[in-house]
């Protein structure tokens, strides 16, 4: 915790002089996330002077160590430097040069700084929560107003990947290398994949058993869904409701702020959608919202496109998108098998973010009432699909 304190006032005290405080005061309070995040210490930070505007910042400390570093396919901390230090400027550029109206553009959270110090990386944004934002509670399904804001930005995100492959491929292909996924690197996760399945094998309704127990034997791991096949973008890689904030409109409209970038990578654009779906809602929404929520992407992945001056039928036509869901859709059952025990655990249960955390913690011993009834409800949907028999 000391040297954790030593590299954010560091990094504090560089801000606040290029802001020109001279003798600012910081308030630092730690946010504790109750099984939200895993990878990151984080703080609320207000920089305060005498006859200057109250500053709010929001930091994010690295609390990964070795154990936990190895086990990773990708190093979240460099890939989210890159993402605010470069990749939000090339996108800001593209959406500038086409002309795309404010209200249809992406909007990346303000960036203050960053410190790459290994072990202790710490990147410094705008404080949302100021602003009234705030996030989704994980044991609750998502709805339709949260749910369609949230895949409207990320149509708009997969868009501008598409633009920056287009007009800059070189650069693009640079981008993807440097983002890229170790995928042997899962093949760690086995064994625990193999736990999540006796869970689920045990709170499964005994008419499944049989069926999950046969898909889930020859299914490989989840995450081998990004994998890109017709297209590739950079997908956002773990697009769910604790990366997100939120805030409500008096008009009932929610404005969504993407606020984890840690995992972008080059991979097919549905499995961020499938990854949404599956570990944020339940089955009652699936069941009114499934079909319009892949329509209101693609309509508005089009849209995007459009604005951003490329072909939609040329670039990705919803011909290769129902194509691509088709394909990767079963892999939306193995990945709530997978992450489910995680997002639905009591936050008296989750692992403690420490240096000492490693992949073992995610070995949950215990699961929460929530879990089963979420379970249930994705088997019934891929028995109901024809997918799980």
């Amino acid at each position: 915790m000391a040297h954790t304190d030593e590299t954010l006032r560091n990094l504090l005290n560089k801000i606040a002089a290029e802001h020109k405080y001279e003798k600012p005061e910081f308030i630092i309070n730690e946010i504790f996330s109750g099984g939200a995040n895993y990878t990151s210490k984080l703080y609320t930070v207000i920089v305060r002077e005498e006859d200057k505007e109250d500053v709010h910042l929001f930091a994010k400390v690295a609390a990964a160590g070795e154990a936990f570093r190895k086990d990773m396919p990708i190093d979240p901390y460099k890939g989210e430097q890159f993402v605010y230090t470069k990749l939000a400027k090339i996108y800001e550029a593209l959406e500038e040069e086409h002309g795309v109206p404010k209200e249809n553009r992406l909007y990346f959270t303000k960036f203050y700084g960053f410190d790459p110090t290994l072990y202790h990386e710490t990147v410094v944004l705008e404080n949302l929560l100021a602003q009234g934002y705030g996030p989704h509670n994980r044991l609750r399904s998502v709805n339709w107003e949260y749910a369609s804001s949230a895949i409207g930005d990320l149509a708009k995100m997969h868009a501008l990947s598409f633009a920056f492959s287009k007009q800059y491929p070189e650069e693009f292909e640079k981008t993807l290398e440097l983002l890229k996924l170790d995928w042997g690197e899962f093949q760690s996760m086995k064994p625990m994949f193999q736990k999540t399945i006796n869970v689920a094998l045990e709170n499964v309704k005994v008419e499944n058993k049989e069926a999950l127990e046969k898909f889930l034997r020859n299914q490989e791991l989840p995450f081998l869904m990004y994998i890109p096949i017709r297209k590739t973008a950079i997908v956002h890689g773990d697009f769910r409701g604790d990366n997100l904030l939120n805030r409500v409109r008096e008009d009932g409209k929610v404005d969504i702020k993407i606020v984890d970038l840690q995992g972008l990578h080059g991979g097919t654009p549905v499995a961020d959608i499938i990854y949404f779906i599956f570990s944020g809602t339940d089955e009652e929404f699936r069941a009114k919202y499934y079909d319009r929520l892949l329509n209101h992407y693609y309509t508005e992945l089009s849209a995007a496109m459009t604005r951003l001056n490329l072909d939609p039928e040329e670039t990705y036509s919803r011909d290769d998108f129902e194509y691509e869901m088709k394909e990767r859709l079963p892999y939306g059952l193995s990945l709530a098998v997978f992450m489910l025990p995680v997002i639905t655990i009591d936050s008296k249960d989750a692992p403690e973010v420490d240096e000492n955390l490693d992949m073992n913690a995610f070995e949950v011993d215990k699961i929460s009432n929530l879990y089963a009834g979420r379970l249930n409800g994705v088997v019934n949907d891929f028995v109901k699909w024809g997918i799980l028999k």
